[in-house]
């Protein structure tokens, strides 16, 4: 089947052949029992390496790619993947229910950040089973905030950075479809439907606005594809942009590194000036260490970059410092607007 480029989920379910549904089942049941991405050569094995060739090039990598880890070739479904899968009404329905959970618990108590698995357990009646769906279903979906910890038994998450935006309808299936189908079946510089706000709406340079967001969804493929390095490189790149588009013409106040004559801001001197104007709050640890380890990423010479190496920790990191900074950014703004 050649990749879609929008219609409905019905119109790509009806595309499928029954070899591909088989595959795409392998895989996400793989991680969702496992939490880890199905090794490439153990589908081999079960379907013939050139039926497995030639179902990821017919899916397309909106639905179904290839992963690298330790080495190792492995082959991983993305949330759209997962609804063409047997079990695609089942996780749709959960899903719907977590987000009509959060987002009302959002709208009684606006300083709400992070749930945990007990609470959600218990508001939405879910066995253990079901629990663990749920946990893989959030990790693969990107509906979670930075911070989040997940174990075997037991996760939290942060609240979605976008839960202002979800609608209030009293069941959340449609919203599922459109937005799943809209970030992950459209090309990526489609734009944003009128009068729906990107994740950088803030931001002024249209565009810094378009590039910011472009890196933020690669990023969080990167993230979901295990890809550590990418994924903190782009956020690193990321926040620089932020705050310097936050900050903008303030410049480098005097005596900071940058001001001896340099044209660009420097780490050191976005890191001052963002302190001083309390724009960073507490995303001040992870954003520094997650600038600091960009910088050393992206040194020049390779042997500066020897030992530099970067962890899954440090990826989850740099996703909570962007998403942060993206909750911060806003009411900063307004604020700085209303006093102007």
């Amino acid at each position: 089947m050649p990749e879609r480029r929008g219609g409905t989920l019905e119109d790509l379910k009806g595309q499928l052949t029954g070899e591909h549904r088989t595959v795409l089942n392998a895989v996400w049941e793989h991680y969702r029992d496992q939490g880890e991405w199905i090794l490439r050569k153990n589908l081999d094995q079960r379907f013939g390496a050139g039926g497995i060739r030639g179902a990821l090039e017919a899916l397309g990598p909106s639905i179904v790619g290839e992963v690298e880890d330790a080495g190792r070739q492995g082959v991983r479904v993305t949330f759209l993947g997962i609804l063409l899968t047997d079990q695609g009404p089942e996780v749709e329905e959960l899903l719907a229910r977590y987000l009509e959970y959060v987002r009302d618990r959002y709208r009684k108590d606006a300083h709400l950040e992070w749930v945990g698995s007990q609470e959600v357990e218990a508001a939405l009646d879910l066995t253990p089973p079901r629990s663990r769906l749920l946990r893989q279903l959030i990790r693969v979906s990107h509906w979670w905030g930075g911070g989040s910890g997940f174990s075997p038994r037991e996760w939290t998450v942060g609240i979605p950075v976008d839960v202002d935006d979800l609608p209030g309808d009293p069941d959340l299936r449609a919203y599922v479809r459109a937005h799943v189908l809209r970030h992950l079946g459209s090309p990526p510089a489609a734009p944003a439907r009128p009068g729906v706000r990107g994740d950088f709406w803030f931001v002024a340079d249209p565009d810094l606005q378009r590039h910011l967001a472009l890196d933020w969804r690669e990023a969080q493929d990167a993230h979901q594809a295990q890809a550590w390095k990418a994924c903190v490189l782009l956020c690193g790149g990321i926040l620089e942009g932020l705050l310097e588009g936050v900050l903008g013409g303030a410049g480098p106040s005097t005596g900071s590194p940058a001001a001896a004559g340099a044209p660009e801001w420097n780490p050191a001197a976005l890191l001052e000036v963002a302190g001083k104007r309390e724009v960073l709050g507490g995303a001040a640890l992870p954003v520094r260490q997650c600038l600091q380890l960009f910088r050393a990423l992206i040194q020049p010479r390779p042997r500066a970059r020897v030992g530099v190496s970067v962890t899954q920790d440090d990826a989850e990191a740099a996703m909570h410092a962007v998403r942060t900074l993206l909750m911060r950014l806003p009411a900063i703004q307004a604020d700085r607007a209303a006093g102007a």
